[in-house]
């Protein structure tokens, strides 16, 4: 991009800001208004940028820091679009990192750590970055891809902080290790089945874990079954102490109450006549 399109993007920016620099919702009307003027005036791709949603919603995110966001990214559509890229240039163009984070009271609705945007073209590597040190059992990697392609799958419009991706990608490593103790306790492998409970005894104290709950105010998994409305991981101590006491159906049970094990990382609990959910889809 030439010096004279920069100075055209950064007159229609200050052309908006100059109206009411105290006022978000205004300033990111007036600036989008002229970022959809000069795409439908320089590219032939103008009809289609003014459809893109380049607002990061992430969960219960607030719409102050949403309208900041949009605002950068339309931005750099309109760099992509001026410099004659389009619309499929201006979305490789999109890095899952932000760089950004939310603070105070915002950490408690959306979590902590750096914000993602699940549009990025590196979306799954980042996934797999930022996950990389959950342990799933011992012949699992299969369950582990799946749960890594789930929320590597794009999302354009959508965020999610470390936190929230982390303390998902550890429960469904918990899943596996259940799993994988009913299939120690399927081939009566003692040692598998007592190594297996040890991983989830400690699993309650993974990091993830223990992040999601201060970030939420939450009780940590270990202090808050049986009342489950207390925390989202209430499920964590009661499973393993099911897996450590050897009670089979309590341990298939509590995953089925837990609500948060998919089929697709069940290849033995979802087999199990005795689950709940057996064959459900």
């Amino acid at each position: 991009m030439n010096h004279q399109d920069d100075g055209r993007l950064d007159a229609l920016l200050r052309s908006a800001a100059a109206e009411d620099p105290g006022n978000d919702e205004q300033l990111f009307a007036e600036a989008w208004s002229r970022v959809q003027t000069a795409m439908r005036a320089g590219t032939s791709t103008g009809d289609d940028l003014q459809q893109r949603r380049l607002a990061l919603i992430g969960d219960r995110q607030v719409a102050a820091r949403r309208r900041r966001r949009a605002t950068r990214l339309a931005t750099a559509a309109l760099v992509v679009a001026v410099a004659g890229g389009g619309t499929a240039a201006a979305a490789e163009f999109l890095s899952t990192r932000t760089g950004e984070e939310l603070t105070g009271w915002e950490v408690g609705a959306g979590g902590s750590g750096e914000m993602l945007d699940r549009g990025g073209a590196d979306l799954r590597q980042v996934v797999e970055e930022v996950t990389a040190d959950i342990a799933f059992a011992p012949g699992y990697e299969a369950q582990r891809g799946l749960a890594l392609d789930f929320h590597g799958r794009a999302e354009p419009g959508a965020a999610i902080t470390e936190s929230h991706l982390r303390s998902s990608i550890a429960g469904a490593a918990v899943c596996t290790w259940a799993d994988a103790w009913v299939a120690a306790d399927d081939t009566g492998d003692a040692a598998a089945r007592a190594a297996t409970a040890e991983v989830l005894a400690d699993a309650v104290s993974w990091e993830p874990f223990l992040t999601f709950a201060e970030d939420h105010g939450e009780p940590r998994p270990a202090d808050s079954a049986p009342d489950r409305s207390t925390s989202y991981r209430w499920w964590l101590r009661p499973l393993a102490e099911a897996a450590d006491s050897g009670d089979r159906q309590a341990v298939l049970d509590t995953v089925a109450e837990s609500h948060a094990c998919s089929y697709d990382v069940l290849p033995v609990i979802d087999a199990d006549p005795g689950y709940r959910y057996h064959g459900v889809r």
